[in-house]
């Protein structure tokens, strides 16, 4: 008897890893631009509050966990890098890797459950996301603020296209949290696109994130890099919460959207 002949494709696994390649350069590449474009400076700890988290927890929804893992990773680390803040670079590989990582496979886990989540359970997170947005830019986020945008450092020649001091309105994080909650609000009630299981895997981020930071500020970048007071790692725990909840206020929509569209797999 003779054998069923198989054909293969040239190349067709060198193709498939380029544009895979590809693909995490991309996902890289956009974490690095959320992470500079926007960076109000924390002075008690030298850290930085950004919107990474909003491409990395994005990201995490529509991409493998390795791909997710690579792209906050290296990505962040970059950031850190290339605008004056390389003493965080090394915790920062580690800890956005994790939490890339974490929230794409939780997400990937729970997201053939969405069938079964409740509506009302949706609603309630809907609402939550956008007080909590709005608390914590009312509270934490508002009044003056070191305003850099896109500051980078190569080679010791520093380049900055701005940097200032600007007044956030504690109305404007009002009005963000009421926007972030009718746009959940609508992919539930109307588009039928419970967002439960994208918050879930969301929030390990939130907790990965800040528990990260303070590990590695308070045994390492504080007291061996900076010569600063361990315990300082704690005043910025709020900040990392704060930044981690604003970039799950805003990926919510974004995935949501994805869902609709498609771009998601239910």
């Amino acid at each position: 008897m003779f054998k069923k002949a198989s054909i293969k494709t040239p190349g067709g696994a060198s193709v498939m890893k380029g544009l895979r390649a590809i693909k995490v350069s991309i996902y890289t590449a956009l974490v690095f631009v959320a992470t500079i474009i926007l960076q109000v400076y924390t002075p008690a700890t030298r850290g930085y509050f950004n919107l990474g988290e909003a491409a990395i927890y994005s990201i995490a929804i529509i991409a493998s966990p390795i791909e997710a893992a690579i792209a906050g990773g290296v990505g962040s680390a970059l950031a850190d890098l290339l605008t004056g803040y390389g003493y965080f670079a090394p915790g920062t590989l580690i800890i956005k890797a994790i939490e890339g990582f974490a929230v794409s496979y939780l997400a990937h886990r729970l997201i053939k459950y969405s069938q079964k989540v409740v509506k009302g359970v949706s609603v309630v997170i809907s609402l939550a996301t956008g007080i909590i947005i709005a608390t914590v830019g009312y509270l934490k986020l508002s009044g003056v603020s070191e305003i850099t945008s896109i500051p980078i450092d190569i080679f010791g020649i520093q380049t900055t296209v701005l940097s200032t001091s600007i007044s956030i309105s504690k109305g404007l994080w009002m009005f963000v949290g009421v926007v972030i909650t009718a746009v959940l609000l609508y992919a539930s009630l109307v588009k039928g696109k419970e967002n439960l299981t994208l918050a879930a895997s969301m929030l390990i981020g939130v907790l990965i994130m800040p528990l990260g930071y303070f590990l590695y500020e308070y045994f390492y970048s504080n007291p061996i890099v900076l010569g600063l007071p361990a315990e300082q790692a704690f005043v910025e725990i709020p900040v990392n919460i704060g930044q981690a909840l604003v970039g799950l206020g805003i990926a919510l929509p974004i995935t949501s959207f994805l869902r609709e569209a498609g771009g998601l797999e239910e």
